[in-house]
Parts: structure tokens; C-alpha cells; sequence
């Protein structure tokens, strides 16, 4: 990120100064220059200005240890243990993400009684399935299927998280990521990965009339949404593989404070 920086001992004219921006980002108030939200960062105030007046300052960022992040995971969007397919798809991305930077892939699932369902993702070469089965996951509720993601990251620390752009995936990939404090892209249609583990991100833009390439290098875990039928799922082996890791939440952070109103009831 980058700000202006206003020495108002050095503006001088003040009018003089607002009229150098094409945009109108720049007014005075109390005798002094302000800039708006109407700023292009164009830089041209810094160029034309006095000098000293106006300084352009990049600002420092946090540096992440990528070292510390590993695997590819992917959210297992299902309806009473019924796996949707676009797990599997994900999966499959998943695999092929991982073999380029010899990192694992995790699925994680949430439910109630759902530990026997999620075996069938051994079939598909997943290293480890993180399942959270406990009654207060039988039903999608926002507040603890974050709660329990965000339990999920925090012990195992995935580079990249996938999740399917389903009805349940579009509600709680925004909900997390902002939890994270992280990047979200919606909607990829081309996934790749940088030896540096940067997830490449690509997806349509401008009504499709360009395709966007967006990064988060700066922030972990990476996370994107994908559409049903955009990737290719992988071959059901035959022969189980990988480990079921049973996972457990404290009930206090599985409750959610919406309140539920029934109609005609009093």
C-alpha cells in the first residue's frame, strides 16, 4: 500500500496546488490541503507541486514466513455426509498444485455423524482428512462452521485453501477469509501455483472481456472459490489412502448468536 504525505509548511498556494489534480482529489479545509477519496495515486500532484509539498510513501509490508504454511486444502461441501462432486474436482486440483511444490493435501469436514462418509475421500489420494463431527455442525450455521475453519487453520496451517462456489462455499469463504484477514478470489476458472507456493488466481473480469491474474503474496492462507464443472476430478481408486484425523471444538465457540423468528407464532 502506498499514501501521499501532505508538508502543508511547504504548499504555498493552495489553490494552486488543487488545481494540478484532473480528478478533484484535493481541497482546502481550515486553511489546509487535504486529499479525498477521489485520488487516483496518479502521482501527478507530486510531479507538478511544489517541491516537497506532496511526497508519494510506499508503505512497509509484513513479511510472511511461507515456510511456515503447508499443503493444499480443500473444504468438503456436502448435505448430511452426501459429498458434492465439486469436492472431488477440487481435489483433483488440489493433487495437481501439491506434486509442483511437494506439499500434501488436506480435505476438511464438518458435520454430525459424518466420520464414516468422509472415508470415501481416501479413494482419491488425500493425505489427511481433518473431520470435526459433532451435533452442532449437523446443519450449515455461519458463526461455527467459521469458527471450526478457523480452528482448522490455525492448527494446521495451510499455504491454500479451495473451496467449491456452492451455495454454502459463496456464504462462508468471504466470512473466513475476512476472519484470516486474507485474500479471497471467486470464481477462478485456471489454478496454478509459483514455486514460492504464491497461488495464481485466474478468473474472468470486465464481463469476461479480459482474464485477471490476482496473487496474494503477502498474506497466507490463499484463498479462491471455484465453480462446479470447471475442473476435471480425478479417478476413484480402488484401495484407500492417507489418514482420517478426528478433530474436536470446544461447544462454546459452536453456538451462533442469530436469532431465529418463526412466523404466526407468538
Amino acid at each position: 500500500m502506498a499514501k501521499l504525505v501532505i508538508n502543508q509548511t511547504k504548499v504555498g498556494n493552495i489553490q494552486e496546488v488543487i488545481s494540478i489534480c484532473p480528478f478533484g482529489a484535493m481541497e482546502e479545509t481550515n486553511g489546509e490541503l487535504l486529499i479525498n477519496a477521489a485520488c487516483k495515486m496518479c502521482k501527478l500532484c507530486v510531479k507538478k507541486g511544489p517541491a516537497g509539498a506532496i511526497e508519494y510513501v510506499e508503505e512497509s509490508k509484513e513479511a510472511i514466513d511461507k515456510e511456515n504454511w503447508k499443503g493444499i486444502a480443500v473444504y468438503v461441501d456436502h448435505i448430511d455426509g452426501v459429498i458434492h462432486p465439486v469436492t472431488y474436482e477440487l481435489i483433483g486440483k488440489a493433487r495437481e498444485l501439491a506434486e509442483k511444490i511437494h506439499h500434501p493435501v488436506y480435505a476438511i469436514m464438518m458435520g454430525s455423524d459424518v466420520t464414516k462418509e468422509c472415508r470415501e475421500l481416501l479413494h482419491y489420494k488425500v493425505d489427511k482428512v481433518y473431520v470435526y463431527d459433532q451435533k452442532q455442525l449437523a446443519r450449515f450455521i455461519m458463526e461455527p462452521y467459521t469458527a471450526v475453519f478457523e480452528d482448522f487453520v490455525n492448527h494446521v496451517k495451510p499455504t491454500a485453501i479451495l473451496m467449491g462456489a456452492t451455495p454454502v462455499g459463496r456464504q462462508l469463504a468471504p466470512r473466513l477469509a475476512a476472519r484470516l484477514k486474507t485474500g479471497l478470489t471467486a470464481d477462478c476458472t485456471i489454478l496454478d501455483i509459483n514455486e514460492n507456493t504464491d497461488l495464481v488466481q485466474i478468473r474472468p473480469a470486465f464481463g469476461g472481456n479480459i482474464m485477471a491474474q490476482i496473487l496474494t503474496p503477502n498474506h497466507r492462507p490463499q484463498m479462491a472459490t471455484v465453480r462446479y464443472k470447471v475442473m476435471d476430478a480425478p479417478e476413484r481408486e480402488v484401495e484407500e489412502s492417507g489418514e482420517i484425523v478426528e478433530c474436536k471444538i470446544d461447544t462454546d465457540k459452536l453456538s451462533s448468536k442469530v436469532i431465529y423468528h418463526l412466523h404466526g407464532r407468538s
